[in-house]
C-alpha cells in the first residue's frame, strides 16, 4: 500500500463542479443523451408542445434539453445560474444552429420579458431554496406561463430518498466520485457532500454552492397547494418520463409535476 499522503483541496461549484456534474459528466455520456431525448420527448407530447411555441427552461445547465427542444421546432429559452453553464448552452446552440437563446439568472429572481408557451424546471432542480424562496419562485414561473400554457416542474419526491441516501461509489474518467448523504426529516430536507478521488492522490472536496443546503422534498400535495396558489389548474402527477405517461406512486423514482394556467383566472 502506498503511503503517499493525499491532497485534499476545496472547489466551489463554480470552479470546478458545475462543469463537472453538468458539462464533463454528461457531454458524451450516451445514456444521458438518451435520458435527455426522452425527457424531451416526454415534455413534448405531455404538454402538447408545438412548433414555434416558445419555451423558458429553467435551470437549464449546460442547454442539452434546451437544444434538443429547439431542433424540434421550439422557440427556446433557457436560464441558470452558472455562468459556465450559460456559456457551454450558448455555444452548443450556435454548433447546433437552433433558436435557442441563454442568460444567467437565479430562478428565485426571474425576471422575463415575455410570457412563454410552457415553462420547464427539469433535473428535480426545484426545492433548493428556503420554503419562502421556493413559493415566490413558483409564482413567478406561473406568471412566466401565457394563460392557455402549461408548467412543468420536477422535485426530489420525498418517498424515493432511499435511492439517494448512499453512501455511493461512481467510477468516471477523473477517479472515483464518492456521495455521502444525509436527511434533516424535521425540515424535509435531502443534504449530503460529493469528493472525487484523482489518480494523482488529490481530493477535490465541494465549497461553496447554490445547493449547499440540500434539496427541500415536497411532497406532491404540497406542490399542488403551491401551484393551485399562483393561479394554475388541472395539476397532474407523474412518475416516469415513459410515455404512455405513468401516474405518481409511492415507489416512482421520479416526480414530474404538470400545471395549466386558465386563459381567464378562476
Amino acid at each position: 500500500m502506498s503511503n503517499k499522503p493525499f491532497n485534499r483541496i476545496v472547489r466551489s461549484w463554480d470552479e470546478f463542479w458545475a462543469e463537472f456534474w453538468r458539462i464533463r459528466l454528461v457531454g458524451g455520456d450516451d445514456a444521458a443523451e438518451f435520458k435527455s431525448e426522452q425527457v424531451v420527448d416526454f415534455c413534448w407530447k405531455v404538454l402538447g408542445i408545438k412548433k414555434n411555441q416558445k419555451v423558458l427552461d429553467i435551470a437549464c445547465g449546460a442547454g442539452f434539453q434546451a437544444v434538443l427542444l429547439a431542433e424540434r421546432g421550439a422557440t427556446v429559452h433557457g436560464v441558470d445560474i452558472t455562468p459556465v453553464l450559460i456559456k457551454h448552452a450558448k455555444k452548443l446552440a450556435k454548433q447546433r444552429k437552433v433558436p435557442a437563446t441563454f442568460e444567467v439568472q437565479d430562478m428565485r429572481e426571474l425576471k422575463v420579458k415575455e410570457q412563454y408557451d410552457h415553462v420547464l424546471v427539469l433535473g428535480m432542480s426545484f426545492g433548493f431554496g428556503t420554503d419562502e424562496e421556493n413559493a415566490r419562485s413558483i409564482k413567478l414561473m406561473a406568471d412566466a406561463v401565457k394563460p392557455g400554457g402549461k408548467l412543468l416542474i420536477t422535485g426530489q419526491h420525498p418517498y424515493a430518498l432511499a435511492n439517494h441516501l448512499g453512501p455511493e461509489w461512481l467510477e468516471c474518467d477523473e477517479g472515483i466520485l464518492l456521495h455521502r448523504a444525509d436527511f434533516d426529516p424535521e425540515r424535509c430536507r435531502l443534504g449530503g457532500s460529493w469528493e472525487l478521488a484523482c489518480p494523482d492522490g488529490t481530493i477535490i472536496m465541494e465549497g461553496e454552492n447554490p445547493e449547499q443546503d440540500g434539496i427541500r422534498c415536497y411532497t406532491y400535495p404540497e406542490i399542488k397547494s403551491l401551484l393551485e396558489g399562483s393561479g394554475l389548474v388541472d395539476v397532474q402527477g407523474y412518475g416516469a418520463w415513459y410515455t404512455p405517461p405513468q401516474p405518481l406512486q409511492w415507489f416512482s423514482m421520479e416526480m414530474i409535476v404538470t400545471a395549466y394556467k386558465p386563459k381567464r383566472s378562476v
